[in-house]
């Protein structure tokens, strides 16, 4: 086992801390820190965040949690963001490397604004939003998950905004992503783009998030509070989305 192995099931544990806790944030760990500090390829990170993300919504979502879920909303975004998640993958599919570099500024771009946005995120709002906010939110989250399998800024966003409590937000968040990843998965599984590698990492890394999700719905929640977990995890990835950029363009 390489030590970039090891980091990476590292990283992917504290993904699954991070998104328990929150309701979102698996993919960005995943794709941030391992992107920036080189430990595989962004096509490679991007498979098994979405392998390991069924693992870890599921579990989040273990006891009924589910059932708190807004549906409705979630039907209109899915109705977007899955045809997006095709036009993602097949973008990702066939640029060069040229425009792989560029894909990681941008994954550093994303990373950036979305920290900066969760970090000054207004109050709630007082109604729920229209549903036509949720298609547009799906657009662009269904383009983020198939190029990075990171989902989670738009939708977290619109979600944290919205005047329900912290489980109805988690709830849906795990939903979703549930949603997202399996297409997502399944259809790089039929490209035949995924290696042997990528799914042996994906094998080793299912029992480490089913271990991190246990944990920190049992123990580490109690710990400090959501908001606080959720403030440490974006100073962290708007470190990592800085590197991210600065490595793509030097």
């Amino acid at each position: 086992m390489t030590v970039s192995l090891v980091v990476l099931l590292f990283v992917i544990a504290f993904g699954a801390y991070i998104q328990t806790a929150t309701g979102f944030g698996f993919g960005l760990v995943v794709l941030g820190i391992g992107g920036a500090f080189g430990l595989l390829p962004i096509a490679d990170l991007a498979f098994i965040a979405s392998a390991l993300s069924i693992v870890n919504s599921i579990s989040g979502l273990y006891g009924n949690v589910w059932r708190q879920a807004q549906f409705r909303q979630m039907f209109v975004f899915l109705a977007v963001a899955l045809p997006m998640v095709a036009v993602g993958l097949y973008w990702l599919e066939h640029m060069g490397q040229y425009a792989l570099n560029l894909l990681q500024g941008l994954l550093g771009c994303v990373m950036i604004l979305v920290c900066l946005s969760s970090l000054l995120r207004p109050d709630p709002q007082a109604a729920l939003s229209p549903s036509w906010h949720f298609g547009v939110s799906g657009a662009f989250a269904g383009m983020l998950s198939g190029l990075f399998s990171t989902a989670g800024p738009p939708i977290s966003y619109l979600m944290y905004r919205q005047p329900v409590e912290l489980i109805v937000i988690r709830a849906t968040l795990l939903s979703v992503f549930l949603v997202l990843a399996g297409f997502r998965t399944s259809a790089s599984l039929v490209s035949g783009l995924v290696t042997d590698d990528m799914i042996m990492v994906s094998a080793v890394g299912a029992p480490i998030v089913l271990l991190g999700t246990m944990l920190s719905r049992r123990y580490l929640l109690s710990l400090l509070p959501a908001t606080i977990v959720k403030r440490i995890a974006m100073i962290m990835l708007l470190i990592s989305g800085g590197i991210l950029l600065l490595k793509a363009l030097y």
